[in-house]
């Protein structure tokens, strides 16, 4: 990839990112819970459980660092490119794309993803750095990973989303904002939404989450509060992003993760199985149907499908919740009797 005399801060952004996603200690070996941190704070544990959409899944085109086939993605990984032609796995040493990944759609095996009937088109987008560096990327990948995502034709794989978690205080140059607008009226007209994360520090939005056309998601927390981290000025849209259950580098079941970049792919997700189950809302519409559904502007996803006319999704997924097992008490053991002298006879 070119080099770029900006890439140095924009390595600090996703070196601030990477910390955030592995901010605690794993918990290897244990199993990914029937209903997550993020879809109870969502409403959105039908989701998972949901039965098929009679047309299928359709596609989230995830443009961040690659993604590594785990347990978790291979399922859901119908494609995997990078923008320039070299490796397609997750290049980044602590994962964020495959996380990402994780989040949107896991399988359950170390995370059970938001939808895990959602199919991902991967686009690295980063270059590829030096055995343990963190990967950079520039502004215009933004608008080549938007542009790649918007003529992807395979078929029987139909993207109806775009997903940015790689977030930038980088400001572009006049052409490579021009070329990011062209990018994303191009997506527009294939009626596919955009969704970036909107920054991990606290403040305005950052970059390409607070340019038109872009849903920037910051991140809330189970209360539907703001997480301490997140971008918030000027900013209306909110999903599950701090005390999060995830998979860790290795693929382990890990809590608990924080980060925008996390909130904007689970919304992503969630925007994809709506239009899914009514495939015929535009991305626009689709956007629009969350909106309107937020909890004081906090991910609403059983809301958004009822007032979707999806109401018998949510029951179907509702009901399908593997129910928690009945507790198991400890059997009840006598009190100790004293020993008592017994007379020996005389």
């Amino acid at each position: 990839m070119r080099a770029d005399p900006r890439a140095a801060a924009i390595a600090a952004s996703l070196v601030s990112v990477a910390a955030l996603l592995l901010a605690v200690p794993s918990l290897a070996g244990a199993a990914s819970p029937p209903i997550t941190t993020q879809a109870a704070a969502a409403d959105a544990a039908f989701l998972a459980y949901a039965p098929p959409p009679a047309g299928g899944a359709r596609a989230l085109c995830l443009v961040d660092t690659g993604v590594n086939p785990t347990p978790d993605t291979a399922p859901g990984l119908v494609s995997a490119t990078a923008l320039d032609g070299g490796a397609v796995n997750d290049v980044d040493p602590l994962t964020h794309g495959t996380i990402d990944a994780a989040i949107a759609g896991g399988a359950g095996n170390g995370i059970l993803g938001a939808w895990p009937q959602l199919k991902i088109v991967s686009v690295r987008a980063t270059d590829v750095p030096s055995a343990g560096q963190i990967p950079t990327f520039g502004f215009d990948d933004y608008s080549r990973g938007i542009t790649r995502c918007a003529t992807y034709t395979t078929p029987g794989v139909q993207i109806a989303a775009i997903a940015l978690p790689l977030s930038s205080m980088i400001l572009p140059t006049p052409d490579q904002a021009l070329e990011f607008a062209d990018a994303v009226a191009q997506a527009k007209a294939h009626a596919i939404a955009i969704l970036a994360a909107a920054g991990n520090d606290p403040g305005p939005i950052q970059l390409p989450g607070s340019q038109p056309g872009v849903l920037a998601v910051g991140a809330g927390d189970s209360n539907n509060a703001i997480c301490s981290f997140s971008a918030w000025a000027g900013l209306t849209f909110y999903a599950p992003g701090c005390g999060l259950d995830q998979i860790n580098s290795r693929g382990e079941s890990f809590c608990c993760g924080n980060g925008t970049s996390q909130a904007s792919v689970f919304a992503a997700a969630a925007l994809v199985a709506l239009r899914s189950y009514k495939p015929e809302l535009t991305g626009t519409q689709a956007v629009q149907q969350l909106l309107s559904t937020t909890r004081n502007g906090h991910l609403d996803v059983a809301a958004a499908f009822r007032a979707a006319g999806l109401g018998a999704i949510v029951d179907a997924g509702t009901g399908a919740i593997p129910k928690p097992l009945p507790a198991v008490s400890s059997p009840v053991v006598p009190p100790a009797v004293a020993a008592r002298r017994v007379p020996r006879p005389s």
